[in-house]
């Protein structure tokens, strides 16, 4: 009966305390804009990891569930992953604006590849709670 109760507790107090897991993105910097890179959360391709690049540097790697936002200039920006196999996506962006791409994993015969979409960022909000 007491350990009933415990979990009784335990999933009242997680319904209460639940904190809203969308990324809290900051405003662009003065002359700069943001781009916005988020996995949402999947049993498919979990354990895959990838890094978020462009040609002149590595932004950071994303796991499973993971937000990653840069900051980057004005203009035309090619940004890849390379995993077994390469996906890339260019964004021409404007200063002032935050864009946002969803990343996802095609699961392969020998490793997942990943995938680059631009969404809105009504999508984008929904996807990353």
């Amino acid at each position: 009966m007491c350990r009933l109760q415990v979990i009784s507790l335990s999933i009242f107090f997680c319904m209460i305390f639940k904190v809203d897991s969308v990324a809290q993105i900051p405003p662009p910097e003065k002359g700069k804009a943001t781009i916005v890179f988020y996995r949402k959360k999947k049993m498919s391709g979990a354990a895959i990891k990838f890094n978020i690049q462009d040609a002149e540097r590595v932004y950071g790697e994303l796991k499973n569930g993971d937000v990653l936002h840069i900051s980057v200039d004005p203009g035309e920006h090619t940004f890849y992953s390379k995993v077994f196999r390469e996906d890339a996506i260019t964004l021409n962006v404007e200063e002032g604006n935050i864009y946002y791409v969803k990343t996802t994993i095609r699961v392969g015969y020998y490793a997942g590849r990943p995938k680059f979409d631009q969404v809105n960022e009504k999508t984008a909000q929904k996807e990353m709670k």
